[in-house]
């Protein structure tokens, strides 16, 4: 199915902030979910570590690239390069504190019992965040 646009509908979707559209693009995928909550779980792990934990044979390392590249441009994913004692891999990765914010803020608003004004905070910090400077009514509006 083709997507479905016209002046009206790209004029509310560019309402959401471009970082906020690529970090949800980012996790659109079974894969990407995948290395997210392994960096969630285990911290900062090497390419070599992430392809262990999720069971990705050697030949199919360039997958694996590809799609951390997506999670780095998302914003919800980091890469470093570092010399470590006793480790082959000088390729790091870790989450980002946008990364882990925008999980917490999202499970936030999965929390039940919760009140309601909890997880709207969580959200507002998300979106001040990436510069989103919506009004108090805003948010009440959105949880009535």
């Amino acid at each position: 199915m083709g997507t479905y646009t016209n002046k009206k509908i790209k004029e509310y979707s560019d309402e959401l902030p471009s970082e906020l559209k690529r970090a949800v693009e980012a996790l659109d995928d079974d894969l990407r979910q995948a290395i997210f909550f392994v960096l969630l779980k285990n911290g900062e792990q090497s390419f070599t570590q992430i392809m262990t934990q999720l069971e990705i044979p050697r030949k199919d390392s360039s997958i694996l690239s590809h799609h951390l590249k997506i999670l780095e441009k998302g914003a919800l994913i980091k890469n470093k390069y570092a010399k470590k004692e006793g480790v082959d891999s000088h390729s790091f990765y870790d989450l980002t504190d946008f990364g882990e914010d925008l999980l917490d803020g999202l499970m936030d608003t999965l929390a039940i019992p919760r009140l309601v004004e909890e997880p709207v905070e969580s959200l507002k910090r998300i979106a001040l965040k990436v510069g989103i400077k919506q009004s108090e009514k805003v948010f009440k509006e959105a949880t009535k």
